[in-house]
């Protein structure tokens, strides 16, 4: 296979992710080998027995993208993209995981199972970055002997121009072009979008945030495509049917807070992967119809396709909301019955009876709230133990009239009613927004909230509407270079908010937290960079606040001037049988343990890396069906890659012949 600079985009632009998109349900790439009932889903995944330990390569083109925002650079950028996927690799319960394979050339020849991450303008103005699968093959069994798609090839690309990118997701340091990098990952893999504002939701409704990226439907959806071992025996899973005048809904979304699922064209719906132990809401609401301009389905779902190939869309306009209540449905959840869910069963006769409409009354809302700095946040962080209600501000369809007021029997609050939801306004003109005040009620306790949207005669549901927390976020005021007790360069951070789960993040790299000093500051380990590079530092805690709440524009550190670093590399190429060690010596090169080895083509599967010293590394590497070039290699630790394309010299040498 050939990499392009980008092909069957087609394909791509209904996974995209952009800030005018609406969300959608928790939902594979399916197929259905019938076209009548009863329906069995077949998804697209990687096969894993064809992975070297359940890994797929991902590969960085070496073309990065002009236009930068000041400040930002190629090795933030691969950085940011090399944590993203690391988001990923720690869902315990799922068996993938993404290896960084390095960088790559356009044109390079390879048959192994990839993912390819490229820079190219052919996408539309605005968006971020769009992925998901590009090359699948014939039918294939996983371990539990369900048909699937091996997905072959996967592509994510972001623009190779920058400046064409909006200007608050345009900094690979900002929050949202960390959660859309996540996004697309998840798309790469097989994920399509979510209707639970987590990661896989589109920006319309997400509440991701880079401190927590994952929410429970991306958990569920990732571990239900890979499990791992053990896995389906801790969760449950809730089935039934939705229909309207006894006619299947195909593709509507119900929601068991908060895992989600689609239903089948005939109706019927199973939603695995739910954690057991647990009593939930159950809901079904329609998909949003696609917005003018900017998606090509509801929601921008790939659409499900039959046993001829055709795609099988929406069979109805609109439906009103209801949650399940054991009837007729009600959008009172005071009247909702919830659901209990057991470890390895299945609550089946979860049914739905839903009424038609001509519209949904209210639709892909998005929530704003508010840092101590009035910085708008995305996940709307409202303070336990606030005396003083604090505003939440909402954009969507059917909020607000064409004169600019609140659309006349609209009502806002929680499911649970965890918070006093009060003065519901406009905000002044243009601003097509809404703003209540919430007023956390005694003992809601942390974590995100469900808001509903009530109208005379339907319901939405935001599940994750906004967080309460604690704390306030952490800043970073100040950064002092320093050495630490062993006279290694370190930084010190001053700032506040900090906690013990507190993060430090240079480029997207995790420095190590040495300890907390004297004068109140952080004494941090900075990750390895080249010499004078500038890295932009962002502080995480695990509430999901970021500095970035506060400092949109963030803290830098300056690091030390030092020589170019360069590799010597031998043997020369690869040959395509059995295992070959690859000695590397670097010259001005800090080897960790943290140190990737990559050959930028997934015919290279890099088996285990020996540091031996901080300029000498052992990598035991086998190649099919192809003799790859050594002098492709990139190194990279930390914020450091070596690589001819980065400008270094990279010498590929072969032993000399024995006497």
């Amino acid at each position: 296979m050939r990499r392009a600079g980008l092909i069957r985009l087609t394909a791509l632009l209904l996974a995209l992710f952009s800030l005018a998109a609406s969300a959608s349900a928790y939902y594979f790439y399916v197929s259905f080998n019938t076209s009548s009932g009863p329906y069995n889903p077949i998804v697209k995944k990687f096969n894993l027995n064809a992975l070297n330990n359940n890994t797929v390569p991902y590969f960085i083109s070496n073309q990065g993208p002009v236009n930068t925002v000041q400040g930002d650079s190629f090795q933030g950028i691969v950085s940011e993209i090399r944590a993203a996927a690391d988001v990923w690799n720690s869902v315990g319960t799922s068996q993938i995981r993404l290896g960084y394979g390095g960088l790559f050339t356009a044109g390079t020849t390879e048959t192994a199972p990839g993912i390819d991450v490229l820079f190219d303008d052919n996408i539309p103005p605005g968006i971020v970055a769009l992925g998901g699968p590009m090359t699948t093959g014939g039918f294939g069994f996983d371990a539990n002997g369900n048909t699937f798609i091996p997905i072959v090839r996967s592509k994510l690309v972001l623009h190779g121009d920058f400046s064409l990118i909006r200007s608050d997701q345009r900094a690979s340091y900002s929050e949202l072009f960390f959660v859309t990098l996540v996004h697309e990952l998840g798309h790469t893999m097989g994920l399509q979008h979510t209707l639970t504002s987590s990661v896989m939701s589109t920006q319309t409704t997400s509440t991701s945030t880079r401190a927590t990226p994952l929410g429970a439907d991306d958990i569920a959806g990732i571990s239900q495509l890979y499990p791992a071992s053990g896995y389906l025996a801790t969760v449950g899973s809730i089935s039934g049917s939705v229909a309207l005048n006894g006619t299947g809904m195909n593709l509507a979304s119900v929601v068991a807070i908060p895992p989600s699922s689609l239903t089948n064209p005939d109706g019927s719906y199973q939603i695995n992967g739910i954690p057991a132990g647990i009593y939930y809401y159950v809901y079904v609401h329609p998909l949003p119809p696609p917005i003018a301009g900017v998606e090509v389905t509801p929601d921008n779902i790939v659409l499900p396709v039959d046993s001829n190939g055709n795609s099988i869309p929406p069979n109805y306009t609109a439906f009103a909301t209801q949650f399940y209540n054991g009837g007729n449905g009600t959008q009172d959840w005071t009247q909702a019955q919830t659901v209990y869910v057991s470890a390895a069963n299945v609550v089946s006769g979860i049914n739905f009876n839903v009424n038609s409409r001509g519209y949904e009354a209210v639709a892909s809302v998005r929530i704003y709230g508010f840092s101590p700095t009035s910085v708008p946040v995305i996940n709307g962080p409202i303070t336990l133990g606030a005396q003083n209600p604090m505003p939440l501000s909402a954009n969507g369809s059917g909020l607000l009239q064409s004169n600019n007021t609140v659309m006349p029997g609209l009502s806002v609050s929680t499911l649970g009613g965890v918070a006093q939801i009060s003065q519901l306004r406009p905000y002044p003109p243009p601003t097509p927004y809404i703003a209540v005040n919430a007023l956390l009620n005694l003992g809601a306790g942390p974590g995100p909230k469900h808001l509903l949207f009530a109208t005379p005669n339907d319901i939405y549901v935001l599940p994750s509407g906004f967080t309460a927390v604690i704390n306030p976020p952490p800043a970073i005021n100040n950064i002092v270079p320093t050495f630490d007790s062993n006279g290694n360069p370190a930084a010190a951070i001053y700032g506040s908010g900090f906690q013990p789960d507190s993060r430090i993040l240079f480029d997207g790299q995790a420095g190590v937290i040495e300890g907390v000093q004297a004068d109140g500051s952080l004494l941090v380990t900075p990750p390895p960079a080249p010499g004078s590079y500038t890295a932009n530092v962002v502080a995480l805690n695990d509430d999901g606040q970021s500095s970035s709440f506060i400092q949109p524009t963030p803290a830098t550190y300056t690091y030390n001037p030092a020589s170019v670093p360069s590799l010597t590399v031998m043997p020369s190429i690869l040959p395509p049988t059995g295992s070959t060690t690859v000695d590397i010596v670097g010259l001005n090169t800090n080897f960790t343990g943290a140190t990737t080895v990559g050959f930028g083509t997934s015919d290279a599967a890099v088996q285990s890396i020996t540091v031996l010293s901080p300029t000498h590394l052992s990598v035991v590497v086998s190649a099919s069906n192809a003799w790859v070039p050594t002098s492709g290699i990139s190194v990279t630790t930390g914020l450091q890659i070596v690589s001819q394309a980065t400008g270094n010299q990279v010498t590929a040498t072969d032993p000399a012949p024995q006497q």
